[in-house]
């Protein structure tokens, strides 16, 4: 709820996108129980710093698990390696249908602002795991977490995965007042839960 309050979401909004997943969902949305291969995994979490593509450069994926959080999945070349795509659906649509045909788990976030994109990518879409930040609800979950970045490290941490590794996160560097807000927040999430120490 302070993030609520910090941003002026609306709770109800929230829930009116969370309840419009699972109408669009239906028997597409899959249950979380697909997520408990990472326990005891070594997990990789690629978030969308500017230096992104530069970090991913000198990284042996082999050992991991790699979750991709929302856009930086623009900055991953081998898109093969990825094995979890965690997005509210801000990037293009087509990036996310390709990773779902790459074999690609697809985890889609609900939230108040996001409706139009759920109209256009839920459709398109064979299956996938729902996400809520409000109450969960017949296979609309909530894991924990805000952005896209620190929800998939919470996530991966909420099913026991053995050691997770954060590239490409940098909590710095801001273009505006609420990218800003957002990555403040990340960070504070990612430290109270013990994934940043």
């Amino acid at each position: 709820m302070r993030i609520v309050k910090d941003f002026g979401y609306s709770v109800e909004k929230d829930r009116e996108s969370a309840i419009l997943m699972h109408e669009l969902g239906k028997d597409r949305l899959m249950e979380s129980s697909i997520l408990t291969f990472l326990r005891n995994k070594k997990v990789m979490v690629v978030g969308n710093s500017p230096d992104v593509c530069d970090e991913l450069e000198s990284i042996d994926y082999t050992p991991y698990v790699v979750i991709v959080a929302g856009k930086a999945i623009e900055s991953v070349q081998d898109l093969a390696k990825v094995n979890i795509l965690v997005t509210d659906m801000d990037e293009k649509p087509r990036h996310i249908l390709e990773m779902e045909q790459k074999g690609c788990l697809l985890v889609l976030h609900a939230h108040g602002d996001n409706m139009d994109r759920q109209k256009k990518v839920i459709p398109e879409v064979n299956r996938f795991v729902g996400t809520t930040q409000t109450e969960p609800f017949d296979r609309i979950y909530n894991f924990g977490g805000f952005t896209d970045g620190d929800r998939a490290a919470i996530m991966a941490q909420h099913f026991k995965a053995k050691e997770i590794r954060l590239v490409g996160f940098d909590f710095h560097k801001a273009d505006n007042e609420i990218k800003k807000r957002k990555l403040m927040w990340a960070e504070r999430l990612l430290r109270d839960s013990g994934i940043l120490v």
